[in-house]
């Protein structure tokens, strides 16, 4: 049995879960919420920094602007490609329009930008629209 420390999606608590193979739903320790929902989450600056530094997971972050073809083009692949990775890769979405702090903290010039994060670092960022298919074999090799 595994102890993770993972944020809640709904209340930004942080909660620490002992991970069971058998066990699929997780719920918050505050609000109650299911702690192992893979649908990506809608984040501001704030909640964006704590789910990088506190999650014990990787954590991916797509910045993204709703003018942005591209990136609206993958809005379906990179929600499609996050089930699965609930209690093992948190998808996180944050708009950069709306989210101009942490979209110039970490450097992001050209949307759509996804980076990955571990253990509160960058890992690796890549820029332009991936599918499904590329989504899910980057978080796959981070929950490794």
């Amino acid at each position: 049995m595994k102890t993770l420390k993972i944020v809640c999606q709904e209340c930004n608590n942080i909660n620490t879960v002992q991970v069971q193979e058998e066990a699929s739903v997780f719920p918050c320790s505050k609000c109650d919420a299911d702690l192992n929902d893979p649908f990506p989450l809608e984040v501001s600056d704030e909640t964006c920094t704590t789910n990088i530094q506190e999650n014990d997971i990787a954590v991916l972050v797509d910045f993204y602007s709703t003018t942005c073809g591209p990136c609206m083009a993958m809005y379906d692949d990179y929600e499609d490609s996050a089930l699965g990775f609930g209690m093992k890769v948190k998808f996180l979405k944050i708009n950069a329009d709306v989210h101009q702090k942490i979209a110039k903290e970490y450097g992001v010039t050209g949307l759509p930008t996804i980076i990955a994060f571990k253990d509160g670092k960058e890992v690796e960022r890549l820029s332009g629209q991936l599918s499904q298919v590329q989504l899910s074999m980057w978080a796959q090799r981070l929950s490794e």
